[in-house]
């Protein structure tokens, strides 16, 4: 292997001095080897991944059953383009129409490379079947890297650079009462304004030409903030009553990563579109959007996607979907992920820095604020150090949200309530030392 006649300190030179300055590392580890849970890094050390790789790896690191699927496929075909016909790209467009949260058994898939792919292609289709061009995001909403996608993103750290949004880019306020933007304390005492304001904006900001508003169900890039319980089902009649399509971001929530297949199940509406993406590969990159198949036939094309429906990564995600079944997966992510949400709310509550616990399933976020009362964000020092010292404990963690400053925790759904319990040891540990460096 390549990696055996190289040093971490030898690949690191290498990424500064031929990668762009853009691509941020979190750390110093040079990782080579991935099991279930579990990564080896260049040097041996073992450690815990509490992040999946953003979200990606819901399976787990290498699973057999994954593997021997790609191993399969790369002895027989490994690429095509969706202009001619495989055998995967079918079997997993109808996996999905199986399982599908809207028009169950007859939704219909376009396959591509990413979530930012998915995303584009799924607002093209709703211009298309809508005849409209307007597009809502929301803020602390993140849709891509690409251009529409960049524009109709709520982070602004996630914009940086790109100038003027594209023509009909708008925004609705973010879902997160913690710090909502329009005043209010809780949805329970608003009427759920942040979804009603689209009542206004359709009249204040609009042509009168809106297509879609795309909307996930807990925001990742955002910090893992949770839809509010009835939001869905306040915002579907306004988008009815104005012809507007639902497109609902599944890229991080999709899968099994919320305890439910997908992060919209939980709220009891159906969607018109949905994108997928990360998880529904099993560590293979593939995006997806699936769509009612009223909205999907509008849309004739010709359109394709050079690698889109490859069949190792068709194949791969096929094998996913086994193992999350078979496994039991979705199942236990809303096990083990009830009891490290309720460990952590309990945790803030001894903890000054550590506020605002949200998530479902193993996607799990909470706020490090330097001031409970004024909410009052951590700044990127304290956040480093926390991840460091985490990774001092053998435990990776991410972090996010529009001030950059909420822990993230997105592992594998095959996570065990030991694996749990670790990680909430070595997360404690690294805030208690940032709380105790602060004073």
């Amino acid at each position: 292997m390549v990696e055996n006649n190289l040093t971490a300190a030898e690949v690191i030179h290498m990424q500064e001095q031929y990668l762009m300055k853009s691509v941020e590392a979190w750390n110093d580890k040079v990782f080579v080897k991935g099991q279930g849970s579990t990564l080896w890094d260049i040097e041996g050390q073992e450690y815990l991944d509490c992040f999946s790789g953003v979200a990606v790896i819901n399976i787990g690191h290498a699973h057999p059953k994954m593997v021997a699927a790609v191993q399969d496929q790369v002895t027989k075909l490994t690429h095509l383009s969706t202009l001619y016909r495989t055998v995967p790209m079918p079997l997993l467009a109808k996996k999905l129409a199986e399982i599908a949260p809207m028009d169950r058994g007859k939704a219909k898939s376009f396959f591509c490379n990413s979530g930012t792919e998915a995303n584009e292609h799924a607002i093209t289709l709703a211009r298309i079947a809508s005849k409209k061009f307007e597009i809502f995001g929301l803020q602390n909403g993140f849709y891509g890297r690409g251009g529409f996608t960049m524009s109709i993103t709520g982070l602004g750290a996630w914009r940086s650079g790109l100038g003027p949004f594209m023509p009909g880019a708008l925004h609705l306020p973010m879902y997160h009462c913690y710090r909502c933007s329009l005043g209010h304390k809780h949805y329970s005492e608003c009427g759920y304004a942040c979804a009603n304001y689209l009542k206004i904006a359709l009249k204040t900001q609009t042509s009168n030409r809106t297509a879609a508003v795309v909307v996930e169900p807990i925001q990742g890039i955002g910090g893992v903030v949770e839809a509010p319980p009835e939001y869905f089902k306040v915002l579907q009649p306004i988008l009815a009553e104005n012809q507007i399509l639902l497109i609902v971001d599944e890229v991080q929530t999709g899968f099994g990563r919320t305890g439910k297949m997908f992060g919209i199940q939980h709220y009891g509406v159906e969607p018109d579109v949905v994108t997928l993406a990360k998880g529904l590969g099993g560590g293979m990159p593939i995006g997806a959007v699936l769509a009612r198949s009223d909205v999907a036939d509008t849309f004739p094309g010709p359109d394709f996607s050079t690698f889109g429906g490859n069949p190792v990564s068709c194949r791969a995600a096929l094998a996913a979907i086994e193992v999350m079944e078979e496994e039991n997966l979705t199942e236990n992510a809303a096990d083990v992920g009830s009891f490290f949400k309720s460990a952590l709310l309990e945790m803030s509550r001894h903890h000054p820095f550590l506020d605002d616990v949200e998530g479902k399933g193993l996607l799990i976020g909470a706020e490090i604020t330097l001031d409970k009362t004024k909410r009052t964000p951590a700044g990127n020092d304290i956040l480093t150090q926390i991840l460091d010292e985490a990774l001092k404990e053998k435990v990776l963690i991410g972090r996010g949200g529009l001030y950059y400053n909420r822990i993230r925790f997105q592992p594998p759904l095959c996570f065990t309530r030991k694996e749990a319990v670790r990680t909430l040891e070595a997360f404690e540990k690294a805030l208690s030392i940032a709380e105790k460096s602060a004073q």
